[in-house]
């Protein structure tokens, strides 16, 4: 990814997920009757609003894991404790338990408990009458903790809302929930990205973990991450801009060659390039043309407007404000003189 985020961890709708974890951390070495004390009181006061969707499932499973042996239950508590260290499942050092749609038996009831602690706990009335705060808070939170990311740091071509916004993003569940369901309500794992990078054309419901290489991916919230510098080059010219073949090189600080390829199979980031500089690439260069030729500069030499030009991509791009044009119009500039010319010669027959 082209960024990583600061991690919001102030936000109250944190709670939901140690609570859920918290109990299940209870109910690992009992084996007596069930009893209310199992919940915390934050937790207890949500089940007791939640019945159907969280304390009837969460005795359901506590019933059938107290026949258990010992190692079987603290296996199963591990496996949910595991699915939610989203820092070491993107080192490749922890598997996160698979919950699919077709789960049964008390694997169904786990996944169902999960999936509706997001889509109807987090969010809902009972949440925000207790710790009296709703999604949007958090984001909003969120949004000013990284006040200079409005570029999607996924892709770095998306535009992101802000907290000034009217609407506000959706947080795309880094590690699918449909398959992934025990880390749902973990905010390590709940990611504010643009619409492309979360629709079904692109990520969607991809099994990340199974797609990586050597099981490595970049984790969102990782504060040592340098980034990723992208460099654009005419593979095969062309008089025509939609017919130039673009290469693409990527590169890294950290030299995080698995993560840097993991990150482009997810997210289609070669084509998505491709497709974004293509359709973008003429209008860059008739931009950088009309500042060259402009009257009004016919004083600097052309060395001098083109440095000038430079500078003001880089800051650009140091302010995260533009992603792609330097890089790119920089590969044209070098690498297409056919198209140059073709370009120029309708600027000066219009």
């Amino acid at each position: 990814m082209i960024r990583s985020y600061k991690y919001e961890n102030s936000a109250v709708q944190l709670k939901l997920h140690d609570l859920i974890l918290s109990f299940f951390d209870r109910i690992e070495n009992e084996t007596g009757e069930f009893d209310d004390s199992f919940f915390s009181t934050d937790l207890l006061y949500l089940a007791n609003r939640h019945p159907k969707i969280l304390k009837a499932p969460c005795i359901t499973i506590y019933n059938s894991m107290r026949s258990w042996s010992q190692q079987d239950r603290s296996n199963f508590c591990l496996q949910i404790r595991d699915s939610n260290n989203i820092e070491s499942i993107c080192a490749g050092n922890i598997l996160p338990k698979r919950l699919v749609r077709n789960a049964n038996g008390i694997l169904k009831v786990l996944r169902d408990l999960f999936l509706n602690l997001y889509k109807q706990v987090l969010d809902g009335d009972a949440f925000n009458t207790r710790f009296t705060t709703k999604l949007r808070d958090h984001f909003d939170s969120f949004s000013k903790l990284n006040p200079s990311i409005t570029l999607c740091p996924i892709c770095g071509i998306g535009e992101l809302k802000k907290h000034q916004d009217v609407t506000r993003d959706q947080y795309d569940h880094y590690l699918p929930q449909s398959i992934y369901p025990l880390s749902s309500v973990n905010f390590k794992n709940l990611v504010p990205t643009c619409k492309e990078c979360n629709s079904l054309d692109v990520k969607a419901e991809k099994d990340i973990v199974a797609l990586a290489s050597n099981k490595k991916l970049f984790f969102p919230y990782d504060s040592s991450h340098k980034g990723i510098t992208v460099s654009f080059y005419i593979a095969v010219d062309h008089m025509n801009v939609e017919d130039i073949v673009w290469g693409i090189t990527y590169t890294n600080p950290d030299n995080k060659i698995d993560e840097v390829t993991s990150w482009k199979e997810i997210y289609d980031i070669d084509n998505r390039y491709q497709g974004f500089v293509k359709a973008r690439i003429e209008k860059w260069y008739r931009h950088f043309w009309d500042y060259m030729t402009s009257s009004n500069l016919a004083f600097l030499d052309d060395t001098l407007k083109t440095l000038t030009y430079q500078q003001f991509l880089e800051l650009d791009e140091e302010s995260y404000l533009n992603f792609i044009r330097r890089p790119a119009l920089n590969g044209f500039l070098s690498g297409s003189l056919l198209a140059q010319a073709e370009i120029q010669a309708k600027h000066y027959s219009i």
